[in-house]
């Protein structure tokens, strides 16, 4: 029993040194030749569990400063080899100029992922179709790519996940409709895509998002009335959009939203009489709409108003 046990053990880490190396011979510079000898777990950017000896994390950040130096070309992406990292918690691959290729489909398999972030690279192709079954997710990280596409409808599975990052890609198709059901997220940043149609009604359910950054898109259709009353609002970014209709009057009523900007988009009507002594805006930008009627009073109650921006509509006097 003694010698099957110690056979599966070392064939875990021999298939784990299998997988590493392979993604080493995919990279020239410092981290080929730092990546050397048998124990995989004394390579630089890799963690390993200290009781099973299997690789846990792998952290490779371009101009990392620390001990190692992350530097030279990578060609291509990661090979498939990754997805034999089955006890894989933390993927980290950020900033490398000449790493291209798509997202190996197989990462879904990783049901222990909890960090994902390949973001600063030239990744192209779509999101995994079944990213959702990685449910451990709690960071999915892929901004600044070339991924077209759509986002995944089965991205609102991932029920752990608190932190989104898919802006300045080239996504395009819809928000997914039942957003709203990811209950853990504090922070999406969706901006710098194609993505178009509305902004779902289920946004509004996020009641522990902080930041919601959707701008320079092509999104269109009104401001869902909910959002003014997500608890946690601190952020949010609309602009450079195609967004029409009127500003919900609860969204100057909500108390804790510090940094709003909804330029460059359609806007009509008036500008909600809802402001009050406990609003704290540190940016307020309306400009470039078809806002019109008097700027409301109640504007100048509030506690704190730090750049304020009302140009390019059609208020009058």
């Amino acid at each position: 029993m003694l010698l099957i046990t110690s056979f599966y053990a070392n064939g875990s880490q021999s298939t784990d040194l299998a997988a590493v190396s392979a993604i080493r011979d995919a990279i020239s510079g410092s981290i080929a030749t730092a990546w050397t000898g048998t124990d995989c777990c004394a390579w630089p950017g890799l963690v390993c569990d200290p009781d099973t000896l299997r690789v846990t994390d792998i952290v490779l950040r371009a101009g990392d400063s620390s001990a190692l130096t992350l530097q030279g070309d990578w060609t291509g992406l990661i090979s498939d080899s990754l997805c034999q990292l089955d006890q894989l918690t933390t993927l980290i691959v950020t900033d490398w100029s000449s790493i291209s290729g798509h997202i190996p489909p197989c990462i879904t398999s990783l049901s222990g992922l909890r960090i994902l972030d390949l973001s600063g690279n030239r990744i192209s192709g779509d999101i995994p179709s079944d990213i959702g079954k990685l449910g451990q997710l709690v960071v999915l990280n892929l901004a600044d790519n070339e991924i077209s596409g759509e986002i995944p409808s089965s991205v609102v599975s991932l029920r752990s996940l608190k932190f989104l990052d898919l802006s300045n890609n080239k996504i395009s198709g819809e928000i997914p409709s039942d957003i709203g059901k990811l209950k853990m997220l504090s922070r999406a940043i969706l901006s710098g895509n194609q993505l178009g149609g509305s902004i779902p009604d289920s946004i509004g359910g996020l009641y522990r998002i902080a930041d919601l950054d959707l701008s320079m898109n092509q999104i269109s259709g009104s401001i869902p009335e909910r959002i003014g009353s997500m608890p946690a609002l601190s952020s949010l970014k609309l602009n450079s959009n195609l967004l029409s209709g009127e500003i919900p009057a609860r969204l100057f009523g909500n108390k804790g939203l510090s940094h709003l900007d909804l330029s460059r988009n359609s806007l009509e009507g008036k500008v909600p009489d809802s402001f009050s002594p406990e609003n704290y805006f540190l940016v307020l930008n309306l400009s470039y709409n078809k806002l019109s009627g008097e700027v409301p009073k109640s504007i100048h109650s509030v506690k704190y108003m730090g750049a304020l921006d009302l140009d390019a509509n059609n208020f009058h006097a």
